[in-house]
C-alpha cells in the first residue's frame, strides 16, 4: 500500500476518532444544560403518546361514542356497588317495608350516620329531626313531619327507600350519598324517631337466630 493512502486513512480514522468525541461532548453538554430534556428523541411519536382532552370529539373508527372517555361496558357496575332491585313506585314503597339493614349495628356506626344526617339532612330535617330546619325556617317549603311525630313507626326499609327515591317534596339523594352511607342513616334516623338503637337490633339478631335453629331442627 502507498505512503500517501496510508496517511489517507490516518487522517479517516482521526476525523472519524474526533467526531464520535465530539457527538458525545455534544450530547452530554444538551443534557447538562436542559435538565428537563429529554435530549435526542428516536422516533418519539412511538413511545410518547398524544395529550388529548377530555370528551373531545375523536376522529377514529374504533371509538364508537367519538368521545376520549368511553362510556362503561352496558350493564357494568361500579365497584362495591349493590344493585337496589325494588322499584321506584307506589307498590315499590310498599315492598320496602320488609327490607332489613344489612350492616351490622355499632356505636361507631351510629355516630358515622349522625355525621351523614349533620351534612345531608338536618338543614330541613332539623338537628333533632322535628322538621324545623334552617331551610324550612328562611322558605315557604313545608316542614317536613317530625321522626318522632307522624313517622314514628316507619319501617327502615321505608327510611331507606326514601332516600333513595325521594319521597314527596323530598328528592332523591343515591347520587350524594352511597347506599352503605344510606344505611348508616337509617340508623341515626331511628334513634331520632325515639328507638332504642342498640336494644332494637340486638332484639332482632334474637329473632332470626331463634328462626334459624328452628329451621335447623326442622330441616332434620
Amino acid at each position: 500500500m502507498k505512503r500517501k493512502d496510508l496517511n489517507i486513512m490516518n487522517i479517516a480514522k482521526k476525523f472519524s476518532g474526533a467526531l464520535f468525541i465530539g457527538l458525545i461532548g455534544l450530547t452530554l453538554h444538551s443534557c447538562q444544560s436542559d435538565p428537563n430534556s429529554p435530549g435526542v428523541e428516536y422516533m418519539p411519536d412511538m413511545y410518547r403518546s398524544r395529550a388529548l382532552e377530555p370528551n373531545m370529539q375523536q376522529q377514529d373508527e374504533y371509538a364508537v361514542d367519538s368521545q376520549e372517555v368511553r362510556l362503561p361496558a352496558v350493564g357494568s357496575i361500579p365497584r362495591g356497588f349493590m344493585p337496589f332491585t325494588i322499584p321506584e313506585s307506589n307498590e315499590g314503597y310498599a315492598m320496602a317495608a320488609d327490607l332489613k339493614n344489612p350492616l351490622p349495628y355499632s356505636e361507631e356506626t351510629l355516630k358515622e350516620g349522625k355525621t351523614i344526617f349533620g351534612k345531608m339532612c338536618s338543614h330541613c330535617h332539623g338537628k333533632t329531626g322535628k322538621g324545623d330546619g334552617g331551610v324550612i325556617g328562611n322558605s315557604e317549603y313545608p316542614p317536613p313531619p317530625a321522626y318522632d311525630g307522624a313517622i314514628k313507626d316507619l319501617p327502615a326499609g321505608k327510611i331507606f327507600y326514601s332516600i333513595t327515591y325521594g319521597k314527596n317534596m323530598m328528592g332523591s339523594h343515591a347520587s350524594q350519598i352511597s347506599q352503605e352511607d344510606r344505611w348508616k342513616l337509617v340508623f341515626y334516623v331511628q334513634k331520632l324517631q325515639g328507638h332504642d338503637v342498640a336494644k332494637l337490633y340486638a332484639e332482632k339478631e334474637d329473632v332470626v337466630a331463634t328462626e334459624d335453629a328452628v329451621a335447623e331442627e326442622a330441616a332434620h
